[in-house]
């Protein structure tokens, strides 16, 4: 789950209702030639389902004992993870083999940071070779073909950290060669990634009280009781974005 603070309310939106916003994303960039190839539609796909995984969690959302506040993504047990993860790769590889290795690489890639950490170790030793075997599939284990690989990567990459950022609404983001702001309900990108385009943004959401909550059963409530809502905004491309302090 995204929490994004608003004033009186927290804003909540589903990680799969951001990863069908990065599909929207990432088939409107213009400036990464793995799009431009035969395998567009399963790299769109492995952006579509990159985070399927979350969704039996986001249904039962829980509190952050600490805080009372809803659990967002950045948080959780590494057991919760990594039986996200390995449902999320194996749906995302029933539909296409490539998509699955794009999610594996997507997992290993986000939690890299983990390396050395021993509650992690069976994660990255049962991702691994999951991503692996997926590669050979698609016949892109190694060589030129594994850098080809990690192009269409990048697009998983910087279409989840843009769309990301207007969820969370993040004010200034470095992905990559790219940089990023939110001013409003507008998000700014140098170097232009869309060719000039407005691309315009929907993601679905529930707002829900600023508060401290009791336990999971009181933020569950509040969500269930939350209409669903639609958030809009616009991204396009600037190149007059000064970079505020990170």
């Amino acid at each position: 789950m995204i929490v994004r603070d608003e004033a009186d309310s927290f804003l909540l939106i589903t990680q799969p209702d951001h990863a069908r916003l990065a599909e929207g994303i990432g088939a409107a960039m213009r400036t990464e030639p793995a799009l431009d190839t035969p395998d567009r539609d399963a790299i769109l796909l492995g952006i579509r389902e990159h985070d399927n995984g979350w969704a039996e969690v986001d249904a039962e959302p829980e509190v952050e004992p600490a805080t009372g506040r809803p659990r967002d993504f950045m948080s959780g047990s590494p057991r919760v993870k990594y039986d996200l993860w390995l449902r999320g790769i194996g749906r995302a590889a029933q539909m296409d083999p490539r998509a699955g290795a794009l999610v594996a690489e997507h997992a290993l890639t986000v939690y890299a940071y983990r390396r050395g950490d021993a509650d992690w170790q069976t994660f990255f030793d049962s991702v691994t070779p999951i991503r692996d075997d997926l590669l050979k599939q698609i016949g892109m284990l190694t060589g030129e073909a594994r850098e080809a690989f990690q192009r269409q990567y990048r697009c998983v990459q910087l279409a989840d950290a843009f769309s990301l950022q207007f969820c969370g609404g993040w004010s200034d983001v470095s992905s990559l060669e790219y940089q990023a702001i939110m001013r409003g309900n507008e998000l700014l990108i140098s170097p232009d990634p869309f060719d000039g385009a407005t691309i315009p943004l929907q993601v679905l959401g529930r707002r829900i009280a600023a508060r401290r909550y009791k336990s999971d059963g009181d933020v569950r409530a509040a969500v269930a009781a939350a209409p669903v809502l639609v958030v809009e905004g616009q991204a396009r491309g600037s190149d007059s974005i000064v970079a505020g302090p990170h």
